[in-house]
């Protein structure tokens, strides 16, 4: 065997030495605590029982309803164009919330059947485009809105 060889062997005897020594356990033991995670209960949160809440009068779980509208005329109309909205804005007193526009034509009746929000009361329809025509008005308890333009 030459030096060469001998000398290889050498220095692997000691990585080997040394990687031993590395793993092996020590005189002085560490104490580690495992890790463990503790689960704790979350303290329960007291909330007001339904004793102590205040419901409206008329408030349901329903989000929305389908509300029919009948608007008779007490003419025959030509062309009328017929806004339905679903409030009026409180600073500029006009119609929002645009919810259907139709067109009737030689009619003396318009009829439709929107769904809406469960606590809007009720709504504006607006007759031509007429800012005198603006009529609010009532959902009935059947969701119902019944109306003779005369």
């Amino acid at each position: 065997m030459g030096n060469l060889s001998r000398l290889i062997i050498c220095c692997y005897a000691v990585l080997f030495m040394m990687l031993f020594m590395g793993c092996s356990n020590s005189d002085v033991e560490e104490e580690t605590e495992p890790d463990v995670e503790v689960h704790t209960e979350p303290e329960p949160v007291l909330l007001p029982s339904f004793d102590e809440v205040l419901i409206e009068d008329g408030f349901t779980f329903d989000m929305q309803r389908t509300v029919n509208i009948d608007i008779s005329f007490s003419q025959m109309q030509g062309f009328t164009v017929i806004s339905v909205y679903s409030a009026t804005d409180p600073d500029t007193n006009s119609p929002i919330n645009l919810l259907e526009r139709s067109e009737i034509y030689n009619a003396m009746k318009y009829t439709s059947s929107l769904p809406v929000p469960s606590y809007i009361e009720s709504m504006v329809v607006v007759i031509n485009g007429d800012s005198y025509a603006e009529l609010e008005l009532p959902i009935d308890k059947t969701n119902h809105i019944h109306y003779l333009v005369e």
